[in-house]
C-alpha cells in the first residue's frame, strides 16, 4: 500500500493496483445498490416494484436520440405524460447515441451507475480517502444532498459533466498520465451544457493558459462534430435555445437557485430587470473566477474548483436545484482544507447545508407562479441559498482586495 498527497494537501492511503475488482466493489456498489433502492422514490410517479423509476430526463436525452436517428427534429421531441423537450446542444444529443440501443430500463441501471461512478471519482480526487471510507461516504452523499439525490432521480447529466471538470483539474495522483491534453474535458463540458465554459476563465486566471486555450479549442471542435451530424439543429441551439428560449419553467420557480431568479422573486420580471440580473450575474462568475484563482495558486485547489462550481450555479439564468453538484466538492473542501479560514469553513459550509437540505421545494408552495405572492419569510427561504452563495463570493473578493491593499501599504512604508 502506498500514500500520496491529495488535493486538498493530506496524506491519503492509496490501496493500489494488487485488487482492483475489490477496490472497485467496495467504493461504489454501496453507493449504486442505495441509489437504484430509492431511485423510485426520488421523482414523482416512480414505481417501486416492478422497479420503475422516472428517470424523466433521461426519457427526453433516450427520445431525442431515438428522433435524430429517425431524421427528425430533436428540438421538436417531447417525452409522454411529462411532455419534456430536449433542450441540450446537439453534440450531446449526438453523443447520447447509444441510448438508442438496449430497452429503457437497462439504460436506467447503467446511468446510474455512471452518476455513482462521477460521484465517487470527483471525492476521490478532491482528496477523501480511498476504499470502504470512499464507499461509506459515497452512500450518506446520495442519501443526504439533494442535488445528487435527484440528479440520480431524474437521470440527469449534472454529476457526469462535474467529473470531466474535476477530472480536468485534480489529478489522480501526482504524476498522473494524461491521456488527453488537460483541457478538453472542461471543452467538452461546456460543449454539452455551457456554463462549465467558467472553467476555461478560471483555468487562464489561474496561470494554466495551455488548460484554458484546449478547453476552448476542445469546446467549438466539440460543437462542430455536433453541427456535422445536425447542422440545422446546431444554428437553432445558437440562435434561439441559447438565448433563454428553453422551453422550461420561468426564472420565477422557486426551484431555479440563480441569482436570476432571487431578481424575478424580490424585485420583478421586466426586461430592464432581467438585464440587470444578467449584469450581476455575469460580475459575480467573473469575481469568483478571480477569487477562485488566487485560492488555486494558495494551493487550497479544492475549494477554488468548487468555488468557481457554485459560481455557474449563481451565473446561470436558470439552475435547478439539482444543478446544485458542486455541493460535494465544497462540501470536502470544506472539511478537508487546510488553509481557510474559519469564517470561510463556517459560510461555505452553511451554504453545502442548505442547499443539500433544499428547503425550498420542500415547504413552499409552487406551481401556477406562487412566487409573485411570497411573504418575507417564505421570501427568505426561496432565496437564502443563492444570497449565501453571493455572500461568499462577494466576501472572498473584499478579502482578496484587502490583502492587496495591505500588502500595497507595506511595500510603500
Amino acid at each position: 500500500m502506498t500514500q500520496h498527497t491529495s488535493a486538498t494537501g493530506l496524506r491519503i492511503s492509496d490501496p493500489g493496483p494488487r485488487q482492483p475488482v475489490l477496490r472497485w466493489v467496495v467504493e461504489l456498489l454501496p453507493a449504486y445498490l442505495v441509489a437504484l433502492a430509492i431511485l423510485p422514490w426520488v421523482i414523482a410517479h416512480g414505481v417501486a416494484w416492478p422497479w420503475q423509476p422516472s428517470t424523466i430526463d433521461l426519457q427526453v436525452y433516450v427520445y431525442a436520440v431515438q428522433d435524430m436517428l429517425a431524421g427528425k427534429d430533436i428540438y421538436a421531441t417531447t417525452t409522454p405524460f411529462w411532455n419534456l423537450y430536449f433542450i441540450y446542444p446537439p453534440i450531446a444529443a449526438v453523443l447520447m447515441v447509444p441510448l438508442a440501443v438496449g430497452p429503457y430500463w437497462l439504460w436506467q441501471l447503467i446511468w446510474t451507475f455512471l452518476l455513482i461512478w462521477a460521484q465517487q471519482s470527483v471525492m476521490k480526487r478532491c482528496g477523501v480517502p480511498r476504499g470502504w471510507v470512499l464507499g461509506l461516504i459515497g452512500v450518506a452523499v446520495v442519501l443526504a444532498m439533494e442535488p445528487i439525490r435527484t440528479t440520480l432521480g431524474y437521470g440527469q447529466v449534472n454529476t457526469i459533466l462535474m467529473a470531466l471538470v474535476v477530472a480536468d483539474l485534480l489529478p489522480d495522483r501526482p504524476g498522473e498520465k494524461r491521456r488527453i491534453p488537460q483541457g478538453t474535458l472542461i471543452g467538452l463540458a461546456a460543449a454539452i451544457k455551457l456554463t462549465p465554459a467558467l472553467f476555461a476563465v478560471f483555468a487562464f486566471l489561474a496561470g494554466r493558459k495551455r488548460v484554458a486555450w484546449t478547453a476552448v479549442i476542445s469546446f467549438f471542435a466539440f460543437t462542430a462534430f455536433g453541427a456535422i451530424f445536425q447542422f440545422s439543429q446546431t444554428w437553432q441551439f445558437w440562435f434561439g435555445l441559447s438565448g433563454g428560449n428553453t422551453r422550461t419553467a420561468s426564472p420565477l420557480y422557486v426551484g431555479n437557485q440563480s441569482l436570476l431568479g432571487v431578481v424575478y422573486r424580490v424585485i420583478g420580471e421586466t426586461t430592464a430587470l432581467t438585464l440587470l440580473g444578467l449584469a450581476i450575474s455575469g460580475l459575480v462568475a467573473l469575481l469568483g473566477a478571480v477569487v477562485a484563482s488566487q485560492w488555486w495558486r494558495a494551493g487550497e485547489k479544492v475549494f477554488a474548483v468548487a468555488l468557481v462550481g457554485l459560481c455557474t450555479c449563481l451565473a446561470s439564468p436558470l439552475s435547478w436545484t439539482h444543478h446544485h453538484v458542486w455541493v460535494l466538492p465544497m462540501g470536502v473542501a470544506v472539511v478537508l482544507g487546510r488553509n481557510l479560514p474559519r469564517w470561510v469553513r463556517l459560510l461555505a459550509g452553511a451554504w453545502v447545508v442548505w442547499v443539500s437540505v433544499c428547503l425550498p421545494l420542500a415547504v413552499l408552495p409552487y406551481g401556477g407562479d406562487p412566487e409573485r405572492s411570497y411573504t418575507f419569510g417564505q421570501q427568505v427561504i426561496a432565496n437564502l441559498g443563492p444570497l449565501m452563495g453571493l455572500a461568499l463570493v462577494a466576501a472572498l473578493g473584499w478579502q482578496m482586495v484587502s490583502a492587496r491593499r495591505r500588502r500595497e501599504v507595506a511595500a510603500v512604508t
